[in-house]
């Protein structure tokens, strides 16, 4: 089933690139974005995690958590992590169950796809190409 607008977003509890674990219901009360990307360290996927890290200062002013979603493991996450000088957290799901929630992992493998859930956990909007250099400007406008 696809997630779409007013849905409820499916719960997560992840570790971070350090070992921390997130979880979305820590974040009720407040926007929380979640971009998927396919693998650390691959071109398109190094873009757009600097396209987020650019505009992180002004998505996180507006009361957003910003996490990073792929596959790789802690230990990839915190070497991508050091090398892109990324502010926010990157989260492993290397079993894809996250992944396959979000609709993440499509039928040639694991796609560019992002969410913006609302304060009361559901779907506020879904960007099905979030790799656009415009994507951060996207989300900025969206949450005025």
């Amino acid at each position: 089933m696809a997630l779409g607008f007013g849905d409820d977003a499916p719960e997560f509890i992840l570790f971070d690139q350090d070992g921390f674990t997130h979880t979305l219901k820590e974040h009720r009360g407040q926007f929380v974005l979640l971009f998927f990307y396919p693998r650390d360290f691959v071109y398109h996927s190094a873009q757009v995690a600097k396209m987020f890290e650019s505009k992180y200062l002004d998505i996180k002013r507006k009361n957003v958590a910003v996490y990073g979603i792929s596959n790789d493991f802690v230990k990839t996450h915190s070497n991508f992590h050091k090398k892109l000088h990324l502010t926010y957290d990157l989260l492993s799901d290397p079993e894809e169950l996250i992944i396959k929630k979000y609709g993440a992992k499509g039928f040639f493998g694991k796609r560019f796809i992002s969410y913006l859930i609302g304060p009361d956990g559901r779907i506020f909007r879904k960007y099905d190409d979030n790799h656009t250099i415009n994507h951060p400007n996207l989300i900025l406008v969206d949450l005025r």
